[in-house]
């Protein structure tokens, strides 16, 4: 995603607006080879050879085929998906707590992620200096209404767990070491301070730009999780000081049915009510290849070696599918396959029963057998 200048030549996921693109231009290819097979192999059948219990018979067999094509392309292409559950509140897989913690995304999470980690370690700073034992920063995703019915918020994969279909964004949760006070007010003020710097905005005439404006959609927009959101008298007033480039800010409703716009603007959400959702370990501490910025192994690697000793970013209670979201291609093709060659029986058969009943709009110049035998006209 992220990563990858030519999307085929790589092996991360194919990504956002691009899988949508192709998944809907494989969904049409489905729909023309399903209608177009299945009609040149009904057209080498003997229709004379039908009774016409059998051809209501299979006219029911392709009614159902559509039903299933139609419900599987839903299950596809629909947002949220079909048996999505609304988030009632922070995961069970969390591992920063929701109360003193707050997230922050502007497009691409892993370039986020290192900034934070950058301001975690820093000895000078208000975090003291964090060994890779406490650092915090973990990538994942947030600001959406829905979840899966298993609890969670996954990376592109099947429909039912995908993140953007969920409607949230990209985003790093970061702990603080209080939920207030001066040490917390040092940290949000902090952190407020690099998410809004030139670590991943530029001055454009239209405004503030994200540093990766080739991450297309929603599931990119720049966001920011606290509890009680804009309403948090105490920490929210630290925030709004460090936006001195004057982005605006705007109280999130929750995506995918609010909260469109992928540029420009920063959503705030209060993490109480639209928490955090912890990503998958392979993009946790990942190389930042997607601003060309060089990380030191000691991040890709030891920290990240450090963070799974201490079961920070284990798979073992998140509940994501292991697997790429690539197989969704094929899925697509063959739910239009089955649709179209639904729709091709049917009309076939319409077509052969207006001629048996009527004598007319029959090019074949064929009937069902019944009990009449009199000839064509």
């Amino acid at each position: 995603d992220c990563q990858c200048k030519f999307r085929f030549a790589c092996f991360e996921p194919i990504m956002g607006l691009q899988m949508l693109i192709m998944s809907a231009l494989l969904a049409v290819f489905g729909t023309v080879a399903g209608a177009g097979t299945t009609l040149r192999l009904l057209a080498r059948r003997d229709m004379g050879k039908l009774s016409r219990p059998a051809l209501l018979g299979r006219s029911l067999c392709a009614c159902a085929v559509i039903v299933l094509g139609l419900l599987g392309l839903i299950w596809c292409f629909a947002s949220p998906p079909p048996f999505s559950v609304r988030v009632p509140g922070p995961p069970a897989h969390r591992r920063n707590e929701p109360s003193r913690s707050i997230y922050l995304g502007n497009g691409c999470f892993w370039h986020t992620q290192y900034d934070l980690v950058v301001l975690e370690k820093d000895a000078s700073g208000p975090f003291g200096g964090r060994s890779d034992d406490n650092v915090t920063s973990l990538v994942g995703h947030g600001g959406g209404l829905w979840q899966s019915p298993s609890g969670t918020a996954c990376y592109h994969g099947m429909p039912s767990t995908d993140y953007s279909r969920l409607g949230h964004s990209e985003a790093v949760s970061v702990s603080l070491d209080a939920a207030s006070g001066a040490i917390a007010q040092a940290q949000v003020s902090a952190l407020a301070k690099v998410y809004f710097g030139d670590h991943g905005f530029q001055t454009t005439k239209d405004g503030r730009l994200r540093l990766d404006p080739q991450d297309v959609g929603a599931e990119y927009r720049n966001v920011i999780g606290l509890p009680g959101g804009m309403d948090n008298a105490e920490l929210w007033p630290f925030i709004e000081a460090e936006n001195t480039h004057g982005m605006r800010l705007v109280r999130g409703l929750g995506g995918p049915a609010h909260d469109t716009k992928d540029q420009y603007v920063v959503y705030v959400y209060d993490s109480n009510v639209f928490p955090f959702f912890r990503g998958e370990r392979s993009h946790q501490f990942h190389e930042n290849n997607v601003l060309g910025r060089a990380v030191p192994s000691s991040y890709t690697r030891t920290l990240k070696a450090t963070q799974e000793r201490l079961g920070r970013i284990s798979e073992d209670d998140r509940g994501c599918p292991q697997i790429a979201s690539e197989i969704m291609l094929p899925i697509v093709f063959a739910f239009a396959c089955l649709t179209a060659a639904g729709l091709a029986v049917l009309y076939k058969d319409w077509n052969t029963s207006v001629c048996t009943l009527t004598y007319r709009w029959c090019p074949e110049r064929v009937r069902v057998n019944d009990t009449s035998t009199s000839p064509l006209p």
